[in-house]
């Protein structure tokens, strides 16, 4: 996954970089953006997805940029090219499901007949299912004529009317709807003087949670005993995964049946298979070996800890700098001072609540624990601060740290913005941290390189009995990077990353295989686990292998090469083809297969976006050669083509999907796969014959799920024979 490229802006050389090209995305669910960037532990909420008030930013009345405070922009400040908020226009009351492309039409209905406006649409956004669109416009002199265009140009003065006759309305994206007694616009703009009706009675609150309220956030199962912990899963998966599969495939039949009414097809039954009343089974999740201190990979936000100062009796304005920050209080702002502190950890609350410490959480181990310790003492000292992604200002955004109990080996990845400033750079360069930059680095590859990593005080709660683990005691870090980032939202897995100590990867330890893992790579955060779900793969592919060194494995989404090489190492399959759309993953996958006794003439692996190169790979296969499909997507699922090829396929009889969103995107997926062939879609249809769930991350309510697929044969669909199950 590594390789050599240019410096990155902070002037290292070229020898030390690491470049990545090419991009699962770890898919583990990314945290809510608040006072830094993400998170890899789990409350999930894209940096750009909520604003200040953390509202989505697809709702109306948020319609400023997530890119830009809500607050109104200064006008000592020039415009940047990042901020066109003031040229932006929501219209309310459009037709729900118009498609996007019909927006720009739509929009030049609006305009005919009033050419003389002058009015220009440059871009135009109409998110599905929703009855408003956002139009950016040319210039912010069109912006109040193209409102009252709007509101006042329909029939005798009133506001214009959608095709149903409903009238629609249009306002300033960066307005907040006034309709909110302007409670919300006060609060914004900092108007202390207007304290009538109900404000009177909600003094400005500081919540600081306690640490159950931050294991409810992050890990919401872990007041549950396990066996409680799978069975609600299981009826989560039932629900939500076994049953929305049917109802996809099933819609199919009826969309089918609407067009044979019509005369445009013949008339398709329903198969044998999907008639029944518990059509797919959900099989009792397989139990995570290790319920707690469980990750291999964790990931904090930088930002700011809230500390509750209370004021000394007497008013005389000291503080007694008592730290109750993680005591549960709520605390009137007449009564005490809130004083943010630097500091790394998640965001539970959102955009303003601080980051809190994760020593309180149960899946999270102690070497992660340790390193937040490390940067905690760092950052109060040093004049490089959190990076604020609603100004996107500052400089430090996340860091990520991997650790193998195995190899005793420990990576740590800073990303932060560019040194100089990033999109949000004063003028002024009062927020230019070059001078300070290379130094403020090596003092802190110092601090984390000096010793072990120390044993940091946990807050556990009552009770609780810590499993016998492989012991975190001992652990160095021995792999440091920096990786500069001046985008918005997150940099993708091949993006550029600075070496700058130790080894350019580290090694885990996985069943009989030995993997080596880059900085952008995709690895699944529990060893032991994922050992449990690629014995359940090995199981599954070896039920329909019946001449395993002729087999050839087809590993859609492949990663670093983990269940293919496995597979291979359990000589399950005789040879595979790997697939992955990130380069850094096909080049680990390419060290690894190596570095476990493989060669070029069995293995094969190819860095691109599994639509584009999956059809020409499977024309290059032996007809004679028997073939079987693992696919491991990110959260998003297939692409519609890898699907088509899928089906089309048809020496590919067994599937084995392996999914992080089995309520999701499996989902839609598995209903194409197994519906009648059209089309778009030809081939013979697939069943589901084991929906087999695996337990990744305990206390959470995420879940893998393991889902075998089987050709039906030209009999079964013609409904010539029983199916069953």
């Amino acid at each position: 996954m590594s390789g050599s490229e240019e410096a990155t802006a902070n002037g290292a050389s070229s020898d030390n970089v690491v470049a990545f090209k090419g991009g699962d995305v770890d898919v583990s669910p990314s945290v809510i953006d608040g006072d830094g960037g993400g998170d890899d532990a789990k409350v999930p909420l894209k940096e750009e997805s909520a604003n200040q008030d953390g509202k989505s930013s697809d709702d109306p009345s948020c319609m400023a940029s997530a890119i830009t405070s809500t607050a109104a922009p200064s006008t000592n400040e020039p415009e940047r090219h990042w901020d066109n908020t003031h040229k932006k226009v929501v219209v309310h009351n459009v037709l729900k499901y118009i498609r996007a492309k019909e927006v720009e039409k739509l929009t030049s209905s609006w305009l005919k007949g009033h050419e003389s406006l002058g009015i220009v649409v440059a871009k135009s956004k109409k998110p599905p299912k929703e009855n408003w669109a956002k139009l950016t416009l040319q210039e912010e002199s069109m912006v109040e004529p193209f409102i009252k265009l709007i509101n006042e140009g329909g029939e005798g003065g009133g506001a214009m009317v959608n095709a149903k006759g409903k009238p629609m309305f249009a306002k300033r994206a960066n307005e907040i709807d006034d309709r909110d007694n302007g409670r919300k616009r006060k609060e914004r703009d900092g108007d202390d003087n207007s304290n009538n009706g109900r404000d009177n009675k909600r003094p400005n609150i500081t919540k600081v949670l306690t640490n159950d309220e931050i294991r409810d956030a992050i890990t919401p199962l872990w007041r549950m005993p396990y066996k409680e912990q799978l069975a609600s899963k299981t009826r989560e998966l039932t629900k939500k995964c076994a049953m929305k599969i049917v109802k996809e495939i099933k819609g199919k039949f009826r969309t089918l049946e609407q067009e044979a009414k019509r005369g445009h097809r013949d008339k398709v039954e329903l198969y044998d298979w999907v008639g029944g009343k518990r059509v797919i089974e959900i099989e009792d999740p397989v139990p995570s070996p290790k319920i707690f201190e469980y990750r291999n990979k964790c990931e904090f936000t930088f930002g700011y800890h809230h500390v509750v100062e209370k004021a000394e009796e007497g008013g005389d304005g000291k503080k007694d700098g008592g730290d109750v920050g993680m005591e549960g209080v709520e605390t009137p702002a007449s009564d005490a001072v809130v004083k943010k502190v630097p500091a790394v950890g998640f965001l539970p609350q959102g955009w303003n609540g601080g980051v809190y410490p994760p020593h309180c959480l149960q899946n999270m181990p102690d070497w992660a624990c340790s390193v937040a310790d490390i940067m905690n003492d760092f950052l109060p000292t040093s004049p490089l601060p959190p990076y604020d992604s609603k100004v996107h200002r500052g400089f430090f955004r996340t860091i990520t740290i991997r650790c193998s109990l195995r190899t005793r080996e420990c990576m740590v990845i800073v990303l932060h913005a560019p040194a100089k400033g990033g999109v949000g750079a004063k003028e002024d360069r009062s927020d230019d941290y070059t001078d300070v930059f290379e130094s403020e680095k090596q003092r802190l590859v110092d601090m984390l390189t000096k010793d072990a990593l120390p044993t940091p005080k946990r807050d556990f709660p009552e009770g609780y009995v810590r499993e016998v683990n492989e012991s975190d005691g001992g652990i160095k870090v021995t792999s440091i990077f920096f990786q500069e980032y001046e985008g918005l939202s997150n940099p993708s897995p091949e993006h550029p990353v600075q070496h700058v100590f130790g080894k350019n990867c580290i090694e885990e330890k996985l069943g009989k295989c030995t993997f080596q893992i880059s900085p952008g790579a995709f690895f699944q955060t529990n060893t032991a686990g994922a050992e449990k779900l690629y014995s359940m793969v090995v199981d599954r592919v070896k039920e329909v292998t019946n001449n395993p060194k002729d087999t050839l494995l087809v590993d859609v989404c492949c990663g670093t090469g983990t269940i293919g090489l496995t597979l291979m190492k359990e000589g399950v399959v005789g040879s595979l083809v790997g697939v992955d759309i990130a380069k850094p993953a096909i080049l680990d996958a390419r060290a690894n297969a190596e570095k476990n006794g493989m060669t070029t003439n069995t293995t094969r692996f190819v860095a691109s976006p599994a639509e584009k190169v999956l059809p020409d790979e499977m024309k290059r296969i032996s007809q004679s050669c028997p073939v079987v499909a693992v696919v491991d997507p990110a959260r998003d699922g297939l692409h519609g083509t890898v699907l088509k090829t899928l089906r089309m396929t048809e020496r590919i009889q067994r599937i084995v999907y392996v999914s992080c969103n089995p309520t999701g995107s499996l989902c839609p997926d598995a209903g194409l796969l197994c519906a009648p062939p059209t089309k778009k879609y030809p081939g013979l249809p697939f069943k589901v014959t084991m929906a087999q769930p695996c337990d990744m991350f305990p206390m959470t309510n995420h879940c893998e799920m393991v889902l075998t697929l089987d050709r039906m044969s030209k009999e079964e669909c013609e409904g010539k024979k029983d199916v069953g199950k």
